[in-house]
């Protein structure tokens, strides 16, 4: 009687009762009726519930909804659903299929389909322009302001060669027209900056080059214009700008292979030592501060802006020593650019005198009073001093180092001498470079002359001249002698 009343009534029979119903159905085949994929699971007291709203005032619930909710749990994951049905029957069929989701298709999806409301709305970024692309890059990128100035007016000359967008005052500065200018610019969507269309600018601005000197200026414009745009999408920076808008794919850059440029190896056409004697006699009472800036420029090596912002706290008289490291008006160009300089005991005589007169902490003067920025207000590359920059150029020019950056060529100037004498390592440590290779390719000149030395083995026996008389019969193109003959005769020189 046990063991039937078992069968008929007790749990076995239930089970079985209930598990033939439960496969039935496809979807709900492998949950048992005790699991919470099953409808029986959430028909058990407690596990359905009415939300009551309101205040309790002495016990009575103010306000209940008419319909059912559940909680669901699955992956340390716990949900609210509202099943807006009054019917318990029905609200446990739809907890459980609730669950069956989530089990079947993760939360994600689950949610979709059952708490729409819930998932949250995407928001669409709004498309990158070049003004919005600029501006982000600027606020978080961790580059010298003055190079994110660079990289910018290069991203704002592709616009304008792409786009063809013309008709501004852009050296308007005063009445707005630069402003406007700009703002014209800034608008356009990088999407309309596509590969294709910076490849068609690049060739058409090499094709209008026709010499080969105009090719290889142009070559060397069209990618640096390319790279500096690009840094502002840097590998630190990218992702973060992706959160704020949406970029175009592929990106303007992507594709657009370097344009081969010509041989950037420094040729030495001017004398060194002929120029300092030359400064020292003219520059050094006329115009004290373009001779420190020569002597800054030529002999210590020193970029434009490294001499300009340089202050006299950065000797070191006693050891003889010039340290070139970011203060509080300059931040290097990158951390290899820090480094000491040995400089001759004549260089540091002068610098003694010119600081026992100084008027400020910078070595150079300005030509009147100016509030100097420091390295974080900084924004272009602009010269505190620049009359002394204009007046040492214009002087440069006269002694015939001309070329588009003279001042430049003295630093390359002083690399090559260097080279020369002691050594193509010793350059690269003196002009403070991040690699040798980069010393190699660009500055170092030869400046003594390299031959194979084995001439001496290739002078010619005494009867084995040939002699030769150019006069002014010669001159006229009659009547010349070669090896004792007239020119034209059958009878051979020996040889």
């Amino acid at each position: 009687m046990k063991q039937g009343s078992t069968e008929q009534g007790g749990k076995s029979g239930y089970k079985l009762a209930t598990l033939s119903n439960v496969a039935s159905s496809p979807e709900t085949v492998r949950f048992a009726p005790k699991s919470k994929g099953s409808a029986n699971y959430w028909q058990a007291e407690g596990r359905l519930f009415k939300f009551t709203r309101g205040k309790r005032t002495n016990g009575a619930t103010v306000k209940e909804d008419a319909d059912y909710s559940c909680r669901i749990s699955f992956g340390n994951r716990r949900e609210q659903f509202q099943l807006h049905t009054a019917n318990k029957a029905e609200a446990a069929t739809k907890a459980a299929s609730i669950y069956r989701d989530v089990a079947g298709k993760g939360w994600e999806d689950a949610l979709r389909i059952h708490k729409p409301k819930a998932i949250p709305k995407v928001e669409m970024l709004s498309p990158a322009t070049v003004g919005s692309l600029i501006s982000a890059s600027m606020r978080l990128s961790s580059a010298r302001r003055e190079s994110l100035e660079t990289y910018a007016k290069a991203l704002r000359r592709i616009a304008v060669g792409v786009l063809g967008i013309s008709g501004g005052k852009k050296f308007d500065a005063f009445k707005g027209g630069r402003a406007a200018w700009l703002e014209k610019i800034d608008a356009k969507p990088i999407s309309e900056l596509t590969p294709a269309a910076v490849l068609a600018w690049r060739n058409k601005y090499m094709k209008a080059a026709r010499t080969p000197e105009e090719r290889g200026r142009a070559a060397v414009t069209v990618n640096s214009l390319v790279r500096n745009a690009k840094a502002l999408l840097s590998k630190k920076v990218r992702a973060f700008i992706e959160q704020e808008m949406q970029l175009p794919s592929p990106l303007f850059f992507e594709g657009v292979s370097a344009e081969p440029e010509p041989s950037l190896r420094y040729r030495s056409k001017i004398d060194a030592g002929s120029i300092l004697q030359a400064a020292q006699s003219e520059l050094a009472a006329q115009d004290t501060e373009a001779f420190k800036l020569l002597l800054l420029t030529l002999v210590c090596g020193l970029r434009r802006s490294e001499a300009d912002t340089l202050m006299w706290n950065q000797f070191d008289f006693g050891k003889r020593l010039l340290v070139i490291e970011d203060t509080e008006h300059k931040r290097l160009k990158s951390k290899d650019s820090a480094g000491e300089i040995d400089l001759d005991p004549e260089l540091c005589a002068l610098f003694q005198g010119f600081m026992a007169k100084a008027k400020s902490q910078f070595v150079l003067e300005p030509s009147k009073r100016i509030r100097v920025a420091t390295m974080q207000e900084r924004e272009t590359r602009g010269y505190r001093c620049e009359p002394t920059h204009r007046s040492l150029l214009a002087w440069l020019r006269q002694q015939g180092v001309n070329g588009i950056r003279p001042m430049h060529t003295l630093r390359k100037e002083i690399g090559a001498v260097i080279a020369s004498r002691d050594g193509i390592w010793k350059a690269s440590r003196y002009l403070r470079h991040s690699d040798i290779r980069i010393t190699s390719k660009l500055y170092a000149d030869k400046k003594i002359p390299v031959t194979a030395g084995l001439g001496g083995l290739l002078a010619p026996a005494v009867d084995n001249v040939v002699a030769a008389e150019f006069g002014a019969r010669s001159a006229a193109g009659a009547d010349t002698l070669v090896g004792g003959k007239k020119k034209g005769s059958t009878q051979s020189a020996p040889i």
